[in-house]
């Protein structure tokens, strides 16, 4: 989720959808004939071409292995979600087509931590060709937001994630052209909370004293004016299942994710319900 415009660059080089430049969350790419979608959290953008004689939406393809906790999480959920969506047809209910790639976390984490862009997307972009090559249709990387913010109405939100989600502009600026606006917590327990995601959630390590830390953060933008909280990584969100919080909604970012890609491969969602409303 941190690199999806670059990754599309290098793969296919400068594009656009429906005249909107690649540097956005998602962007369409014409290869060998055929249509493929990247789709990542921060807005799942996306629409399916007509697939011809493959399984009703295409095949999907997800890269994981950032960390490998989400691939688990995002093949589960959509086989989940497609299969209540999709009416049999012979014998026992339907499931997408899919196609997985998985990178080394570790080198991913070291690259992210020290800022190198470029290399990031190198090494994330290796696993993206490889399902281009698999001859995948749409492509999820496993790290509809926005819609779900606006379908409660709310205007400012708070944001939990990696340190990088959490610092950078890609997704606060995204959020922005729907009319949301971000906060995040404070300097000082940035790295905190990157720390436990990289030494334990990544790991599928989910302690009581974490859930406690993540909740008092979120208590804490709702005191600094946030209406909502966005998870924006998939491990937070599996932490933060059991929690509740009555008083401020919480968006899982992956679940809704989830959510899109399966509604998009089974045809029932279009790119327009996604986008901002200049676009």
């Amino acid at each position: 989720q941190f690199c999806g415009a670059p990754v599309v660059q290098k793969v296919f080089g400068t594009l656009t959808v429906r005249g909107v430049p690649v540097d956005e969350v998602a962007a369409r790419a014409v290869s060998d004939d055929r249509t493929v979608v990247v789709m990542t959290t921060e807005s799942a953008t996306i629409e399916m071409e007509d697939a011809g004689s493959r399984q009703q939406g295409g095949c999907l393809g997800i890269l994981t292995g950032i960390s490998y906790v989400s691939g688990v999480d995002y093949y589960r959920g959509i086989n989940d979600k497609y299969t209540s969506m999709v009416p049999k047809k012979h014998i026992i209910p339907p499931n997408p087509t899919m196609l997985m790639a998985s990178v080394d976390c570790d080198v991913y984490a070291k690259l992210l931590t020290e800022k190198k862009w470029d290399k990031v997307s190198s090494h994330l972009v290796n696993g993206v060709a490889r399902l281009v090559r698999g001859g995948v249709d749409l492509l999820v990387i496993a790290s509809n937001t926005a819609r779900a913010i606006k379908l409660q109405g709310l205007t400012t939100v708070g944001l939990i994630g990696t340190e990088a989600t959490m610092r950078e502009s890609y997704l606060k600026d995204r959020l922005a052209r729907h009319g949301i606006k971000v906060i995040i917590p404070p300097e000082e327990v940035l790295g905190t909370i990157f720390s436990f995601i990289m030494n334990e959630l990544g790991f599928g390590v989910f302690k009581e004293s974490t859930r406690a830390y993540f909740g008092t953060q979120i208590r804490a933008l709702k005191d600094c004016g946030a209406q909502g909280v966005i998870m924006g990584c998939t491990e937070i969100e599996l932490l933060m299942d059991t929690y509740e919080s009555p008083d401020i909604p919480l968006f899982a970012s992956a679940a809704l994710h989830i959510e899109a890609a399966a509604n998009i491969v089974a045809k029932s969602l279009s790119l327009d319900e996604f986008l901002p409303p200049s676009e």
